[in-house]
């Protein structure tokens, strides 16, 4: 990211090209090269932009009038008087480089695309948003979104020293930033801001910002300036990013991260430099518990996430439930839905799990998840691979069980599940059994005297459905006894 400031040396500005919008009435627009040390960007201006900016610095800081090439009414769309104004504006340009040669007017730093990609000039914007807006946007949003440019601005910024001639107190001071930063609870990073379209775009590729040459997934930052967050989430943008989580872990009580391309939980809890190349199993202790001795104790309160009750990794390409989850021991709420896990591994020392979704994966058997996940209350599984929910049968504190969209195709595999003493709600939709005649009844017959108390599909069953399958239950139970005898 451009630092004008510390780069002013290895800055400059070229006009390479112009080009006539003959659909705008033919308006002449010129592309504008700015350069600070290795990045770029292209800014697109008309003539009258020039002359705007021209009238703002002769009338704020009194450069000559004479400096800007005049205006011509007639014979202005020919080619060779084109290419002589384009020379005549770049020379223009870089005369104001000259003059201004460590801080730029705001008015040409605008105009040059500087608040949108350098540290500096982008922070003045933030600041002056938060100046003025700042309480508002604390009290009516839960959670507030910055680009990863404006979050590695922010990690910069606190390592550079206060530039020039700064508006202390102002309205572009970065104290603004830092107080909002501070009293954030929530944070959302995405690649760029406002933009709906980036979990399509950045996820997979390396796009640059706008006409730039920076690419969000290459910047690396902290996170210092938001000491207090408990909601970090980010989209589209992997969090490897972050250099240094430490000073969050005693705070974040939820991670969300959706739309990326990481494969393994480790490359969210472990995030920070010093795992950055590690192996995980051998990070963590065998057993991971607060009594754990000598050699695992250092590491454990290093690593544990104190607070972390929920983690979301949603919509990326995980294949498995590694041995990372260990470090947060609180988790009460873990979903990994839409990603490409197989297996269920790893949960055994989570006692304070009760919602596990794992719905949109590759999961094609489940046995005995009661010795790893014996406390849950809501169990997503729906468009996974399974046929057989023996391996659910005694998950006993199970309320809510989603199996829709799988391959179960045997209505005797309900039995496994309707043996559950809490369950409440169940959906079987979209298997092959719930196209089969009177599913529903033949379903709820399976609960017997609790089937008036069973959501199935979301939806209680009519009494007409209750009064058959109150039948058919008498003939299940009848079965059974016979088979006894």
């Amino acid at each position: 990211m451009a630092c004008y400031y510390r780069q002013n040396e290895e800055t400059s500005v070229t006009i390479p090209k112009y080009t006539n919008e003959t659909s705008s009435g033919g308006v002449t627009y010129y592309d504008i090269k700015v350069r600070v040390a290795k990045v770029e960007w292209m800014v697109e201006r008309r003539y009258r932009d020039f002359a705007q900016l021209h009238d703002k610095l002769v009338e704020e800081i009194a450069i000559s009038k004479k400096l800007l090439p005049p205006k011509k009414l007639v014979g202005n769309k020919q080619p060779a008087f084109l290419e002589q104004r384009r020379e005549q504006l770049e020379g223009y340009l870089q005369e104001l480089l000259i003059y201004f040669r460590t801080e730029l007017p705001r008015a040409l730093a605008e105009f040059l695309d500087l608040n949108k990609y350098d540290i500096i000039y982008l922070l003045q914007d933030l600041a002056k948003l938060f100046f003025e807006s700042g309480d508002a946007l604390l009290s009516s949003k839960k959670e507030y979104n910055l680009s990863a440019l404006e979050v590695f601005a922010i990690s910069e910024r606190l390592s550079l020293p206060c530039p020039p001639n700064v508006d202390r107190g102002g309205k572009y001071d970065f104290s603004h930033v830092l107080d909002f930063c501070t009293q954030l609870v929530a944070l959302v990073v995405t690649p760029v801001k406002d933009n709906a379209s980036y979990a399509q775009d950045y996820n997979t590729v390396d796009v640059p910002i706008g006409r730039s040459n920076i690419i969000p997934n290459r910047l690396n930052f902290n996170l210092n300036a938001f000491r207090n967050l408990k909601t970090l989430k980010f989209s589209a943008l992997s969090t490897e990013n972050i250099v240094d989580i430490e000073l969050l872990k005693p705070t974040l009580q939820t991670i969300c991260v959706h739309n990326t391309t990481i494969q393994s939980i480790s490359q969210v809890l472990l995030c920070d430099n010093l795992h950055k190349h590690c192996d995980v199993p051998s990070l963590l202790p065998e057993t991971f518990s607060p009594a754990t001795p000598a050699n695992g104790s250092a590491l454990i309160s290093t690593d544990a996430w104190q607070e972390l009750t929920e983690l979301d990794l949603t919509g990326n390409l995980l294949t498995q439930i590694d041995g990372s989850v260990r470090t947060a021991p609180k988790l009460r709420r873990l979903v990994l839905e839409q990603n490409r896990i197989r297996a269920v591994q790893n949960l055994a020392e989570l006692p304070h799990l009760q919602l596990l979704s794992l719905s949109g994966n590759l999961i094609a058997e489940c046995v005995d998840w009661h010795l790893t996940m014996g406390n849950l209350v809501t169990l997503k599984l729906a468009q996974n691979k399974l046929k057989s929910l023996k391996g659910l049968r005694k998950l006993l504190s199970l309320v809510n069980l989603d199996l829709s969209c799988n391959q179960i195709e045997e209505l005797d595999e309900v039995d496994y599940v309707a043996n559950l003493p809490l369950l409440e709600a169940l959906r079987l939709t979209g298997n092959p059994l719930a196209g089969s005649v009177d599913y529903r009844p033949r379903v709820l017959a399976r609960f017997h005297e609790r089937a008036v108390e069973i959501s199935l599909d979301n939806e209680r069953g009519s009494q007409q459905e209750l009064d058959t399958a109150l039948v058919l239950s008498a003939l299940l139970l009848s079965k059974q006894r016979q088979r006894h005898k």
